[in-house]
């Protein structure tokens, strides 16, 4: 093919001699690092440098569709803030010392073993994120589980799809969700549920959007706010934070008195309907109403909408999953599709999305405290022994207890009791709730490491140890997206300066402890083989089949049986669920208020979310001037009856206040909002201003089941900063 212009002849290439230009260009396909549709992309680096970043129309579930974020990812690499060698210091007030990334985890490795034959390996926690890679992950559940003998390991997770993951697993026996993006186009009915997929999922929500003028297809979304995916619906419930449970239960109400029920469905492949059927008897549109604050003929036309249509897809966030009653919530949703029949076939299902990107491929390793890879659990003793003899230690290194999930782990460090934390990829002094609680935990434990990609950040600059990370452009590894598809990620620089990926590092400090044969990984191929046997006997889980040289030909879903497989789209086409007797459950959920109560003190309610163009704590699209440009700084948004009330006006300084803290930011008069709501995006953390952390407003009360915390309700009070 020619390369030049009539004014610039092509240059003459000898055979077997490839120009300077081929040589110094080259195109990566790999996946993007931010949300959890997992979207293939195709690089294009020249001279060391990512100089273009499109979708590849190859990859089976985004097919070429590519957000602002993703398509300027080449922009987060070279910043200002990357990390690249090894930081020390004795003390907070000390000064980093620069040291090579061996040395940082020789004293690293005796510190460790100081610390834990003085007061136990109990006392020592790690942190770690849904953003690594699979073999990242896998490499620091090993390490704490298995090396260090402590089930003190969690991770951001937590606070994105602990929730979604319980719920998964009481009603169907197994997490992980039954359902494929291919079923958008199948819908007839899809019911979005706390989640702005405009903003958060905006490829998945492209496709949505191709098929709001379909005939019979209707979109429903249920949020307290008129966001832009709220915008485009044909039906918009605005209830009041908190009250979802609530709303489901009342279109079950409706879903029964006009007999949309599939009767055969709920008896020959569920259990526990009677119990529900009675509870949702009690809860009217008309009692739901009032509870939700919306009309009751929308509740009834949902609901009518969910049980007539042929086929309904439902799909939920945050707003569903960070809550005292997240897992009510999610299976309130999941009652629908047992009630009704519509799961397991094309189109139907309910339909988690996950916030990270390999958020999914944690649950699979088990990195959250009281898991093990492949869907078991540290108190199930046959789990135990099974991934102790993979992990070649004796069973009892693996203790039956669960160990601190993340809010009580910072409640630990708080108090002293635990002495040293590892922080793996992200950021929580920003993210974590109740953010003055996080800071006093970081300035309390003996021993901070953190390892990241970027410094400082709000919580590096707290660590005595920083390690240098390398960025998912820089590494090999696989990611799991909300469909169940693996993605193979391949480098497309090297990293620079003593960068390395996560899982070497865990694997060099676990060699220093004593475990040099256990880690002694070669790539991360190695730990995804060592993962595929921990998943290898788990039936709804198994990826025989699958294998880095298959996944560079393409991204496949699990269960993947065999090589011969082309992965599953559907979970449950059979109606046969891996519980105990074969059915699905239904759970009896009522509806709890959240337990930050509203008071005259705190008389409105507070709810956070993302906006389309920034990524968590802005660590990387903070340095992204055509994304920081569109919201370079934090505000809030209230009703304009509230603030009339309140004497402010649109562009006011403002402070928001709840029984933990306080933060300042700017007023944005708009009736988006519901009458008494607030909303905040969560993007601006302590290193933009030291009081513009929003999560210093909420709170640590917890899902008494998922223990994920309600990061999605706070009690405040909005007044004019002065």
């Amino acid at each position: 093919m020619a390369t030049g212009t009539p004014e610039s002849p092509a240059p003459v290439v000898r055979p077997g001699h490839k120009s300077r230009s081929a040589l110094m260009e080259n195109t990566v396909k790999t996946v993007c690092p931010y949300c959890g549709v997992g979207c293939g992309l195709v690089a294009k680096v020249r001279d060391g440098r990512i100089v273009e970043v499109k979708g590849d129309k190859e990859h089976p579930s985004t097919h070429g569709a590519l957000c602002n974020k993703g398509a300027l990812l080449g922009e987060i690499v070279n910043t200002p803030n990357r990390l690249t060698t090894a930081l020390l210091r004795d003390s907070r007030t000390a000064d980093f010392e620069g040291v090579p990334l061996d040395a940082a985890l020789g004293r690293l490795a005796a510190k460790f073993k100081e610390l834990t034959r003085r007061h136990g390996p109990d006392t020592v926690a790690f942190y770690v994120s849904g953003q690594l890679t699979t073999e990242s992950q896998y490499a620091f559940n090993k390490l704490a589980k298995g090396a260090l003998g402590t089930n003190n390991i969690d991770a951001n997770s937590r606070l994105c799809m602990a929730s979604a993951a319980s719920a998964y697993k009481m009603a169907f026996g197994a997490d992980g969700p039954p359902t494929c993006y291919d079923d958008i186009e199948q819908a007839e009915c899809l019911l979005i549920v706390g989640a702005n997929m405009a903003e958060c999922h905006p490829v998945l929500w492209q496709r949505i959007k191709r098929r709001l003028n379909r005939k019979r297809v209707r979109v429903i979304v249920v949020d307290p706010r008129r966001t832009p995916t709220a915008e485009s619906a044909h039906l918009h419930l605005p209830i009041r934070p908190g009250t979802d449970v609530a709303l489901l239960n009342a279109i079950l109400h409706v879903i029964i008195s006009q007999d949309w029920l599939s009767e055969r469905f709920i008896r020959n492949h569920t259990e526990g309907w009677d119990a529900l059927r009675d509870l949702a008897e009690y809860w009217s549109p008309a009692r739901a109403a009032k509870v939700c604050g919306i009309d009751e003929l929308d509740i009834h036309r949902a609901a009518f909408w969910f049980g007539a249509s042929a086929e309904a897809l439902s799909f939920w966030a945050m707003g569903a999953n960070q809550s005292t009653s997240g897992v009510a919530k999610n299976l309130a949703l999941i009652n629908l599709h047992l009630a009704t029949g519509k799961l397991g076939r094309p189109g139907s299902g309910p339909f988690s999305l996950t916030g990270q990107p390999n958020a999914m491929g944690g649950r699979e390793v088990g990195y959250l405290s009281g898991a093990l890879p492949g869907y078991r659990e540290v108190i199930n003793g046959e789990h135990r022994e099974q991934i102790a003899k993979i992990w070649g230690i004796p069973a009892k290194k693996i203790k039956p207890e669960p160990g601190l999930d993340a809010v009580r782990m910072f409640e630990a460090a708080e108090t002293g009791a635990l002495k040293a934390l590892w922080i793996v990829g992200c950021n929580p002094l920003a993210t974590m709730p109740n953010a003055n609680q996080i800071h006093r935990a970081l300035e309390r434990v003996e021993l901070l490491v953190v390892q990241n990609c970027y410094h400082p950040t709000e919580t590096t600059q707290f660590a005595h140890v920083l390690l240098p990370a390398a960025l998912s452009l820089e590494m090999e590894g696989t990611m799991t997206n909300s469909e169940r598809r693996i993605s193979l990620m391949q480098p497309c620089l090297p990293p620079p300066g003593d960068a390395r990926p996560d899982w070497e590092i865990a694997c060099r400090f676990a060699a220093l402890i004593g475990y040099e044969e256990q880690f002694s990984y070669a790539s991360a191929a190695d730990i995804f083989e060592e993962h595929k046997r921990c998943c290898a006997k788990v039936h709804p889980l198994t990826i025989d089949g699958l294998s880095y040289r298959r996944l560079k030909r393409h991204a496949v879903q699990w269960p993947c049986p065999d090589a011969r497989s082309h992965g599953v789209a559907r979970r449950y086409r059979s109606k046969v669920f891996p519980t105990a007797s074969g059915r699905a459950r239904f759970h009896r959920v009522d509806y709890l208020p959240p337990k930050d109560a509203l008071s005259t003190d705190y008389p409105l309610m507070l709810t956070t979310g993302r906006l389309a163009n920034h990524w968590h704590t802005r660590t990387k699209t903070g340095h992204v001037a055509k994304l920081d440009k569109i919201h370079s700084a934090p505000f809030a948004v209230a009703h304009p009856r509230d603030t009339e009330r309140l004497g402010l006006a649109d562009g006011d300084p403002v402070r928001l206040v709840s029984r933990r803290g306080f933060a300042r930011t700017t007023l944005k008069v708009d009736d988006s909002v519901k009458l008494g709501t607030v909303f905040t995006s969560f993007h601006w953390g302590q290193s933009f201003r030291e009081d513009a952390c929003v999560n210093a407003l909420t709170s640590g009360e917890a899902d008494p089941i998922s223990r994920e915390p309600e990061l999605k309700f706070s009690a405040v009070r909005l007044e004019k900063d002065v």
